[in-house]
C-alpha cells in the first residue's frame, strides 16, 4: 500500500470516528508501520481464520463460511480475514469500535446492548408438550385475541417481486419428472419397513451373506434390510446408515469402513438429479455426464461383485479388496460435487474448481488422471463458447456462464450505441472466468470485440486458420490459439479502419475544419456568416447557415478535400463558458458555473459550432465525446478569430484619423496604442494554441500512429491528443477558462466602441 493511499484511507476513518484530527498523523505513522510490519511477515489467511476459529463460539461455522467463499472466488477474502483476526487480537482496537458503536446508537435514540447481555437475562421457559390440535387452537385464539391482520411487509413484496420478474434460464423441468420419485437413482423414503427380526441370532457366516447382500444393495441406491439410511438435512451431504447392533463386533467394524462408498454413491446420485436441470448450464450438465459415464464402471464392478457373492466366492475382506481403489475415486468425486453444488457454482466457476482440485492432485496419478477427464469433458461446452467468440466474435450464451457478457438491449442500431460501445457493451464477469485463463481474459475480450466490429462492419470475420479448443491442466496450447486470434483479429480491424475506411484522412479533415487548419475557409466562413451570426439565435436560419457554409467550402482549398460534406453547421443554446463549466462540473465535483443565459441575450455567433457527419466502424474512433470535445476547441478558436477580426476592423478604422487634425489625432493614442495591445495579445494566443499545443500534439499523435499494432492503441493515442489540447488549451481549467473570457469580452466591448465613436 502506498503513502498516499495510507494517508487517505486515514483521513476518511478520522472523520468518520470523529477523532481529532490533532491525532492523524500519528494515526498515519502507526498505519504505516502496521503495514509495513504485515508486508514483511506476510501473513497467511489460514493462520488468520485459525485465530478467528479460537475466538469464536462456533468455529465450525466460520471455517465452513470461509471455505465457501473461498469456492466462490470472492474477491478480498483473505484480506479481509487478516484484518478481522487482527481487530480481535488487539483489546484496544475492539474497545475504541464499542465506544464508537455505543455513541452512535445514543445518539440516533437508540440503546446499546451486547446480544450476550439480552440472552443471559432471558429466563428459560419451562418444557411444554403440546399436540397439534391444542397448538392449533392455541394460534387462533391468539389471532382472534390480537386481531393482527397478516399482511405481507414491503421487503416481501419487494422479493416476491422479484423473484416473478427473474427469467429462469432455460426450460422449465417437467412436473412429471419431479413427481415421480421411483425415477431416482438414490435411497428412496420407505413410510415403514418390514421386521425382519435381529441379524444376531443366526451364525456368523449367515450374518456375513446377508452384511453382504444389503451392502451390494446399498452401493446401488437401494435401501438394506439390516442397514437402514437416515436421509441428511442437506442434498450435498452423504447420509447415515446404521447397522443392525445385534451382529458381529468384529463384521459390524469391518462393514463401517466400506458403508462409506455407499454415502459418496448418493451424494454422486443426487448431484446428477440436480444439477441435471436446466438452469445449472451446459457446464455442469457436462459434467454430470461425465460422472455418469464413471457411474456405468462402478455399476460393472457391483454386477461382477454380485455374480461373485451368488456363488458364495465373496467375503467382506474380499469385498474391501476389490472396491478399495473405487472408494479413493468416489470420495474424490464426492468431494468436489459437494463443494460446487454447496457453493452454487456455475459456469466458469465450476471448471475453475475443478482445475484447482486437478493441480492439487499433482502426484496421484490414477485420481488425477480422473479429474483431468471430468474438467475436459466439464469445459467442452465452454471451449465451444470460447471458440465461437475468438473466432467469430459470437456470444452463444442461454445459461449464462460464458465470461464475456453483451449489455446490449433491444435493436439498437450501431451509429446509436457507438458512444458507450467499446467500453461498455461488452464486459468481463470476473466470477466466471476459469482460473486457467485468467491470464489470458483481457486478450479475449479485446479479440471478441474486434470480431464483432468486422462483422457488424459486412466484412468477412472468420479466422483463416481455426482449431479446436481443449482443456489441458499442464499443456498451455490454447495460449497459442489466443495469441493467434488476436494478432489476426487486432491487424484485420486495424486494416479495417485505416486503409478501407481511411481513419487517418478523416482525422486531417476534422483538425481542418474544427481546428481551424485550413486557414481561406476560416476566412472565407467569418465573412459569409458573419451578418447572419450577429442576429438573435432564434433569427438565425440554420439552412442558411448551412448554404453559407457549402459555399465557404466550395471557393476555398477545402473543395479538394473529400470528406467536405460529413460537415454540418449547429446552434447550441449556451455558451462555450456555461458548456465548459457544465462539462467541468461533472468531471470535478465543482458546481460553480456560469448561469445559463436568456436566449434572448444570445447571438448566433456564441452558439455556433460545427457538426461532422461520421460513419460506422470509424465511429469507434470519433465518437459523440469526442466530437464534443472537438467543438469545444473550434468554439473557443473561432470566437478568438472573431475579436481578432474586430480589433483588425478598428485598425483600419483607425486610419481616418490620418484626415484629421494633429491635436484631434493625439487624443486617440491611448486607444492606439490599447488596441496594439489587445491585437497583440489575442495573436499570441491563437499563436500559441495553434502551433505550440495542437501542432505539436498532432506530431506527437501522428508519430504514435505510425507504430500502432491495435484498436486500443488507436483510441488511448487519439484520447491523449484531445486531453493535452484541450489542457494546453486553458480549457480545462475554470479559472484560466474564466480569465480568457473576460479579456476577450473586453477586446470586443473596446472594439464595438471605438467603432462606435470613430463613425
Amino acid at each position: 500500500m502506498s503513502e498516499f493511499s495510507v494517508h487517505h484511507h486515514v483521513s476518511e476513518l478520522v472523520a468518520f470516528f470523529g477523532i481529532s484530527p490533532a491525532l492523524a498523523e500519528q494515526c498515519t505513522e502507526t498505519l504505516k508501520a502496521s503495514v509495513n510490519r504485515s508486508d514483511d511477515t506476510q501473513a497467511s489467511s489460514s493462520s488468520a481464520v485459525k485465530t478467528l476459529s479460537e475466538l469464536s463460539k462456533n468455529p465450525q461455522v466460520l471455517v465452513s463460511k470461509y471455505e465457501e467463499l473461498k469456492s466462490r472466488n470472492i474477491r478480498d477474502v483473505d484480506p479481509l480475514v487478516v484484518l478481522l483476526s487482527g481487530v480481535q487480537s488487539d483489546p484496544e482496537i475492539k474497545k475504541v469500535i464499542e465506544d464508537i458503536t455505543k455513541q452512535k446508537y445514543e445518539e440516533e435514540g437508540f440503546s446499546y446492548v451486547p446480544v450476550i447481555d439480552i440472552v443471559d437475562d432471558i429466563t428459560p421457559a419451562s418444557e411444554t408438550v403440546l399436540t397439534e390440535a391444542e397448538l392449533g387452537r392455541l394460534r387462533e385464539r391468539l389471532l382472534r385475541e390480537s386481531q393482527v391482520v397478516h399482511a405481507p411487509s414491503e421487503a416481501c413484496i419487494a422479493l416476491d417481486s422479484n423473484d416473478k420478474k427473474s427469467i429462469p434460464l432455460g426450460p422449465q423441468t417437467p412436473d412429471w419428472l419431479l413427481n415421480r420419485p421411483y425415477l431416482s437413482i438414490d435411497f428412496i423414503k420407505r413410510d415403514h419397513q418390514e421386521f425382519v427380526g435381529p441379524l444376531g441370532e443366526v451364525p456368523c457366516s449367515s450374518q456375513e451373506h446377508k452384511l453382504i447382500e444389503d451392502i451390494l444393495h446399498l452401493m446401488m441406491g437401494i435401501e438394506g434390510i439390516y442397514i437402514t439410511v437416515e436421509h441428511p438435512l442437506n442434498s450435498y451431504d452423504p447420509p447415515k446408515f446404521t447397522v443392525d447392533p445385534t451382529v458381529d463386533l468384529s463384521l459390524g467394524q469391518f462393514v463401517s469402513r466400506i458403508l462409506p462408498l455407499c454415502g459418496c454413491y448418493s451424494q454422486l446420485a443426487r448431484f446428477i438429479e440436480d444439477k441435471s436441470q436446466y438452469h445449472h448450464g451446459l457446464i455442469n450438465h457436462a459434467l454430470c455426464a461425465a460422472i455418469n459415464v464413471l457411474l456405468k464402471d462402478y455399476m460393472l464392478l457391483i454386477t461382477q461383485l454380485e455374480e461373485k457373492h451368488r456363488q458364495w466366492d465373496l467375503t467382506l475382506h474380499k469385498l474391501f479388496f476389490y472396491i478399495e481403489k473405487t472408494m479413493g475415486v468416489m470420495d474424490m468425486l464426492a468431494c468436489i460435487t459437494k463443494v460446487i453444488s454447496k457453493s452454487g457454482a456455475h459456469g466458469g466457476a465450476v471448471l475453475s474448481l475443478l482445475h484447482d482440485r486437478t493441480l492439487s492432485l499433482t502426484g496421484c496419478g490414477h485420481l488425477q488422471n480422473v479429474m483431468i477427464y471430468l474438467t475436459q469433458a466439464a469445459a467442452e461446452p465452454y471451449m465451444s463458447m470460447l471458440s465461437k467468440w475468438l473466432y467469430r466474435g459470437i456470444i452463444n450464451d442461454y445459461y449464462q456462464e460464458f465470461m464475456v457478457v453483451d449489455r446490449e438491449t433491444g435493436n439498437v442500431e450501431v451509429e446509436d450505441i457507438t458512444d458507450e460501445y467499446w467500453e461498455k457493451r461488452y464486459a468481463i464477469i470476473p466470477q466466471k472466468v476459469p482460473t486457467f485463463l485468467k491470464t489470458h481474459d483481457n486478450i479475449i475480450l479485446r479479440t471478441g470485440k474486434y470480431l464483432n466490429v468486422i462483422r457488424q462492419s459486412g466484412q468477412n470475420v472468420e479466422s483463416p486458420e481455426q482449431q479446436n479448443l481443449t482443456y489441458s491442466a499442464m499443456d498451455a496450447s490454447y495460449s497459442d490459439v489466443i495469441e493467434r486470434t488476436y494478432n489476426f483479429a487486432s491487424k484485420r480491424l486495424l486494416e479495417l479502419l485505416m486503409k478501407e475506411n481511411d481513419l487517418m484522412g478523416r482525422l486531417r479533415s476534422v483538425k481542418h475544419y474544427f481546428l481551424l487548419d485550413q486557414g481561406d475557409f476560416v476566412v472565407q466562413l467569418m465573412s459569409l456568416c458573419e451578418d447572419e451570426l450577429r442576429k438573435n439565435i432564434d433569427d438565425v436560419l440554420p439552412n442558411r447557415l448551412q448554404s453559407l457554409l457549402e459555399l465557404a467550402l466550395r471557393t476555398s482549398a477545402a473543395k479538394y478535400d473529400m470528406y467536405k460534406d460529413d460537415i454540418v453547421c449547429k446552434l447550441l443554446p449556451i455558451t462555450l463558458m456555461n458548456h465548459m463549466q457544465r462539462i467541468l462540473s461533472i468531471e470535478t465535483d465543482e458546481q460553480d458555473f456560469y448561469m445559463q443565459e436568456d436566449r434572448l441575450q444570445l447571438s448566433g455567433l456564441q452558439g455556433f459550432t460545427l457538426g461532422y457527419r461520421v460513419t460506422w466502424p470509424v465511429s469507434l474512433v470519433l465518437d459523440r465525446k469526442s466530437i464534443t470535445c472537438y467543438q469545444m476547441i473550434f468554439r473557443h478558436l473561432f470566437f478568438c478569430k472573431h475579436v481578432e477580426k474586430l480589433l483588425c476592423r478598428v485598425w483600419v478604422s483607425d486610419k481616418v484619423t490620418k484626415s484629421f487634425p494633429l491635436s484631434a489625432s493625439h487624443t486617440y493614442s491611448s486607444a492606439f496604442a490599447l488596441r496594439q495591445c489587445m491585437l497583440n495579445f489575442i495573436q499570441n494566443i491563437e499563436y500559441y494554441m495553434m502551433f505550440e499545443v495542437i501542432e505539436r500534439n498532432w506530431q506527437t499523435f501522428l508519430s504514435k500512429m505510425q507504430k500502432v499494432e491495435n484498436v486500443d492503441e488507436v483510441l488511448d493515442f487519439h484520447s491523449d491528443f484531445i486531453s493535452s489540447v484541450l489542457k494546453d488549451c486553458m480549457l480545462t481549467s475554470p479559472e484560466l477558462l474564466r480569465i480568457i473570457s473576460k479579456l476577450t469580452s473586453i477586446c470586443v466591448s473596446f472594439a464595438n466602441f471605438i467603432e462606435v465613436r470613430i463613425d
